[in-house]
């Protein structure tokens, strides 16, 4: 199967971090011409759980999931389809996972913002997997009317040209065809107007009930009306039905794509918890035929997260400590005989990133009992399962990596600063991210304790239990960290309440944008293992095994256990004094010559980082002018937001929103959380489609 669908990244390893574009090219290689409805390209990006109880007739099986992303592109085809939004019953919203809710539909040279009306039918469909979809309602709009309001719109649904209960509110929007990829993309028609439009399912109410059973899997396809049918439609008389015998010719047929990830995306990981435990990406092909066996392949996609980040509060040294009566000996399954007793005490800070030295200075074991014991530093993965229907369920799991041990014998005090511990390579700790609304609760969790335990023989031990955060970057060297300290904290899924989880600015941290941000680190496979996120609808791929090893980046390490550098800042930043003016062409010269413009800005970011926190409106405006591929104006703008620092303005974002007519939102989206006027953001609002102002006002700091 897979030398019928190759997937080739622009980059040679399947390694993004958080907030970059995802591109390259599919080809589709064909033996003969076949028939299909129609042929899908996706990005998906989700949390999936799996676990039982039982065995066999009184097995129960527990399912959850989330979507981060799932975005789809019609490939070849005349329809055009959103996700489908598993259990959203009668009222479905869409647009909590990036993408579910758009349908990319390229116009022909009479459409588009200069031409004349576009005419789609739009239906809703409740989706049945292996039986055929039931309609739900369906209406006739003019897209081109829809695009040029710049607000939503909401219709009535008809079904076999009756009134049907339910409506369905939409917007929609023109983009050039340079928004979706660096080349021309392969799904645009020859005819194309070179424009594309981007219709949105906002919402779906009061549907109808498809099912005797479970509750509706919503989602909405969308089609042109033939050219030969006259409007208005006949009342009574059924819409017609979109070509779903369209033609694969013999041979091989490449397209580009480009698919966008958020700064906040959650990172892969799996985790030994259930029968299923994880957080994958991956980019799907799909051959769309009648049935549910559909040729497909899935092409997996590790992502590094930018978050969670410490706030200064996990920074402070804390201090925990215990004493127990240690027994001599076990008998059956029980210990006894006291032997006296044992004190530990665990010094650390509450935050680490994977491949750190773990400072435990100050920490030592007061061993007064009549036998030796054993001194164990544990890392502990606490793992949260969960439904994500309409009932809560849920299981729970401990994962424990041993990181270093010590003898203490009977009678003895000591320190355990002479211990080397490394934080092993484990994924970030994990509290939810926004995905999917149908998703009731976060499928998956976990967070993390260190743990100081002082074993006898006898199984009998004295322990302490720290909660901290594995960040996803480690803490600069001159991070503040002169804050009270924590209030004791004994859930280890509280740390997150002193975590920064979104893509707010955080001073504790340096700002990562790519891997040119991290060159003293290592990406290295996780310890915990890999997963097949082989899925029941993957039925007609031959694989049948699709194995998930999710990356994770570790830190630079100190024997002696001082204090870390951020290896997130390069190796040097230059403190080049030339004048603003010079510095300013050097940037311009620089992006003209250079094909990933994102890189280009960093490296001048960190070669004149004066003249980069100087910036002017004016200036910003001229560097996105000349990124050409609009889904890579974002990335550009966040390292232009990273270098101005908090003298970054409303009049900065507002230059940056008119420079990017076709990205607004995406560049306010990652410019935004560090504005320092956010009172003022209301004329920035103003620059985007009515519907996207409620979204947009969030991601300013209040």
């Amino acid at each position: 199967m897979t030398n019928r669908f190759v997937i080739t990244l622009d980059r040679p390893t399947p390694i993004y971090y958080a907030g970059e574009v995802v591109t390259g090219s599919f080809t589709l290689k064909c033996t003969k011409e076949e028939t299909c409805r129609s042929l899908l390209l996706s990005f998906v990006g989700k949390a999936r759980v799996h676990w039982h109880t039982g065995s066999r007739d009184n097995r129960t099986d527990y399912d959850g999931r989330k979507n981060f992303i799932e975005s789809q592109r019609t490939l070849h085809g005349n329809f055009y389809r959103t996700t489908v939004l598993d259990e959203a019953g009668s009222d479905a919203t869409f647009g909590g996972a990036m993408g579910d809710n758009d349908m990319y539909i390229p116009c022909k040279l009479s459409e588009g913002s200069q031409g004349g009306p576009m005419m789609l039918i739009v239906r809703v469909c409740d989706y049945d997997w292996g039986k055929r979809d039931d309609n739900l309602g369906e209406v006739i709009i003019d897209a081109k009317k829809l695009a040029l309001s710049g607000d939503t719109q909401t219709f009535d649904l008809t079904r076999n040209g009756k009134p049907e209960q339910g409506t369905i509110t939409l917007a929609a929007k023109f983009l050039p065809s340079s928004a979706l990829s660096r080349l021309s993309s392969g799904h645009i028609a020859q005819e194309s107007s070179g424009e594309i439009l981007v219709l949105k399912a906002i919402r779906a109410n009061g549907l109808r009930k498809a099912d005797w059973f479970g509750q509706n899997d919503v989602y909405v396809q969308a089609w042109r009306t033939p050219d030969n049918f006259v409007l208005p439609a006949k009342v009574g008389k059924k819409l017609p039905e979109p070509d779903k015998k369209v033609k694969l010719e013999r041979g091989e047929k490449t397209y580009r794509f480009a698919f966008p990830t958020r700064p906040d995306s959650p990172g892969s990981a799996v985790l030994n918890c259930g029968d299923l435990a994880y957080i994958a990406y991956y980019i799907k092909a799909e051959i769309d035929k009648k049935g549910w066996r559909n040729p497909s392949y899935k092409f997996p996609i590790a992502i590094i997260p930018l978050r969670p980040v410490p706030t200064p509060k996990l920074l402070k040294t804390a201090m925990i400590e215990e004493e127990s009566q240690i027994k001599k000996m076990k008998f059956c399954c029980f210990a006894c005989g006291e032997a006296g007793m044992v004190s530990v005490k665990l010094m650390s800070k509450r935050s680490y990133a994977p491949g750190q030295t773990l400072n435990i200075d100050g920490s030592k074991v007061i061993n007064s009992s009549s036998i030796p014991v054993t001194v164990r530093v544990v890392l502990k993965q606490f793992i949260r399962l969960a439904t994500t229907g309409r009932f809560h369920l849920g299981t729970e799991g401990i994962e424990r990596f041993e990181i270093g041990e010590k003898l203490i014998q009977a009678g003895s005090t000591e320190t355990l600063d002479s211990l080397t511990l490394i934080i092993p390579p484990v994924p970030p700790s994990f509290f939810g991210a926004q995905g999917s609304f149908c998703a009731k609760r976060e499928p998956l969790t976990f967070s993390y304790a260190l743990s100081l335990q002082a074993k006898a023989k006898s199984g009998h031990k004295a322990q302490v239990n720290m909660p901290i955060l594995i960040s996803a970057l480690p803490a600069k060297a001159d991070a503040p960290s002169g804050y009270d300290g924590i209030s004791a904290i004994h859930d280890p899924f509280e740390i997150a309440s002193y975590a920064v989880t979104d893509d707010s600015p955080c001073d504790t941290v340096n700002l990562v944008t790519g891997f040119e941000d991290t060159n003293q680190a290592a990406i290295v496979p996780s310890a915990t293992g890999s997963a097949n996120i082989y899925d029941q609808e993957d039925g007609g791929s031959s694989e049948g095994y699709y194995d998930y090893s999710p990356q994770v980046v570790t830190f630079p390490s100190l024997a002696n256990g001082n204090e870390e550098t951020n290896a997130s800042m390069p190796v040097s930043v230059s403190t080049n004094e030339v004048s603003h003016e010079t510095a300013y062409n050097n940037l311009m010269e620089k992006i003209s010559n250079e094909y990933d413009i994102r890189l280009a800005v960093d490296a001048w970011v960190k070669e004149f980082p004066m003249a980069a926190s100087n910036l002017t409106p004016d200036q910003v405006a001229g560097v996105l002018k000349k990124v050409i591929f609009s889904l890579e104006q974002a990335a550009v703008a966040r390292e232009l937001t990273g270098g101005i620092g908090q003298r970054l303005t409303t009049a900065h974002i507002d230059a940056a929103m008119q420079a990017c007519p076709y990205s607004k939102l995406e560049v306010l989206r990652v410019m935004a959380p560090y504005c320092s006027d956010p009172e003022n953001k209301e004329k920035l609002l103003d620059h985007l489609y009515k519907f996207e102002r409620e979204e947009a006002s969030k991601y300013f700091r209040s």
